[in-house]
């Protein structure tokens, strides 16, 4: 079952293509044993008219106490005198082949003459009987018919002959070939521009849909799709309308929520600094301190942490420059932050950016040294690697570090550990620019940081 699931197309079109040839495989094959009974006597009719012509003088002379008269190659003439045994043969092609050897010997004679069809057969040169083979055999094939007419003195006459197959002087592999072309191949061709002028009309409203969909984490504004198409596909773009304008509800209370939180939370520890400066100095008032300022870091990054995924202002901007004059803030004698390679400029928001590779470079300046700082243009976009020989990440939290509050370092000291926002932050920046942060334990100790800006 797994191989199958393998053929099976995975695009529309392909899995549209493939039942319908399928189909029509199928229906054609079954339809041919139909198609068989009628071309069967149509394959019949020359031998069925030429044994016709050459039979009626010995109908019309036939008189079975007198000499008889010259009889043709490969026919057998005999009287009898009851009606001789008929072949069991339930074919409606038989039938036809009667009917024509009645019209024929009419012809032939000038009156009607009742015919008994005895035998009708294809065989082929060696006497084989051939069904499907009959109408593009590689072997000459030949009719074998034998009938029996009654005549004026009681007698039945049964004359048996055997002709040529009335086909045509071509070779067998041709007509095969011109067979297999107009019949199948023709078909499948039909086939082919339906499902491509059916999924062109039918898909074309679908990938709107998918374009859609694709731009909605880069622009949730973008004008809402149009209700044309099918019925189905005007139902899936009226629900798509309708997530879109949920969402951007979604947003907004978003940034309702956190004014809310930076008001509400900021404004009791103002005046828990203006009450703490009116305690007398000791050690109660300065670890009071130190929390009251811990907890509005943690808040000033949770807060941080929320705005990283939105976009505020996408400008033209040279990263080049913007990653130099951060890397010269940041460096010291001990770390002189080298910056190699070129990236250009890229439409992204400067300050979103600047907040996204401080993050990692104070990171990497935190648990490591030899910070070194890689520039890359590709097609899609820019790379920004920031290199350092540290500690590097347990493989085992390579997968999760970029989750809130999931920190490398083990300790609770916030001076050194942090609160596991940081990486955070920079994937959701990085994320909202189209891209990704990698992170990948380097050959020799160390860790590799990539931002991934696609644009």
């Amino acid at each position: 079952m797994r191989w199958l699931r393998r053929l099976w197309p995975r695009t529309l079109f392909g899995q549209l293509l493939l039942i319908m040839v399928s189909g029509t495989l199928v229906i054609q094959l079954m339809s041919s044993s139909i198609w068989f009974d009628v071309r069967f006597a149509q394959v019949l009719e020359a031998p069925v008219r030429l044994m016709a012509a050459r039979s009626a003088p010995l109908i019309a002379h036939a008189d079975c106490h007198a000499g008889s008269l010259p009889i043709p190659a490969h026919y057998q003439v005999r009287c009898t005198d009851d009606v001789p045994a008929v072949e069991e043969d339930q074919r409606r092609g038989r039938h036809r082949v009667e009917l024509l050897l009645q019209q024929a010997l009419k012809y032939e004679l000038g009156h009607a003459q009742e015919v008994r069809l005895l035998k009708v057969q294809l065989t082929d040169e060696l006497g084989q009987p051939i069904v499907w083979r009959s109408l593009f055999g590689l072997r000459t094939a030949q009719a074998h018919i034998q009938f029996a007419v009654p005549l004026a003195d009681g007698h039945w006459l049964s004359i048996e002959g055997q002709e040529l197959q009335g086909w045509s002087g071509e070779s067998a592999w041709v007509l095969i070939s011109d067979y297999l072309l107009r019949v199948y191949a023709l078909r499948i061709v039909a086939v082919l521009v339906v499902c491509l002028v059916a999924v062109r009309l039918c898909l074309r409203p679908l990938r709107r849909l998918a374009d859609a969909a694709r731009g909605l984490g880069a622009n949730l504004d973008q004008p809402p799709l149009a209700l044309d198409g099918p019925e189905e596909v005007r139902q899936a773009a009226q629900a798509f309308n309708a997530m879109q304008q949920r969402l951007i509800a979604m947003v907004n209370d978003k940034a309702y929520f956190l004014a809310a939180v930076s008001h509400d939370l900021r404004t009791p520890l103002t005046r828990m600094r203006l009450l703490l400066e009116r305690l007398p100095e000791d050690d109660h008032r300065e670890r009071l301190r130190q929390n009251i300022t811990q907890m509005d870091d943690m808040i000033g990054q949770v807060l941080d942490y929320l705005r990283a995924g939105e976009q505020q202002n996408l400008q033209q901007v040279d990263v080049d420059r913007l990653v130099a004059r951060l890397c010269a803030d940041l460096a010291s004698a001990d770390e002189p932050l080298p910056v190699q390679g070129k990236a250009g400029s890229l439409q992204v928001d400067a300050l979103l950016l600047q907040r996204c590779l401080q993050n990692l470079l104070v990171n990497a300046l935190r648990y490591a040294k030899d910070v070194s700082v890689t520039l890359e243009r590709i097609t899609t976009g820019v790379f920004i690697h920031i290199d350092d020989h540290g500690p590097g990440i347990a493989p085992g939290l390579l997968a999760t570090i970029t989750d809130p509050f999931v920190r490398g370092e083990g300790s609770r000291n916030q001076a050194s550990g942090g609160y596991g926002l940081g990486l955070s932050i920079a994937q959701r920046i990085a994320a909202s620019h189209g891209g990704e942060l990698m992170l990948v334990n380097r050959d020799g100790g160390g860790l590799r940081v990539s931002v991934l800006l696609i644009g």
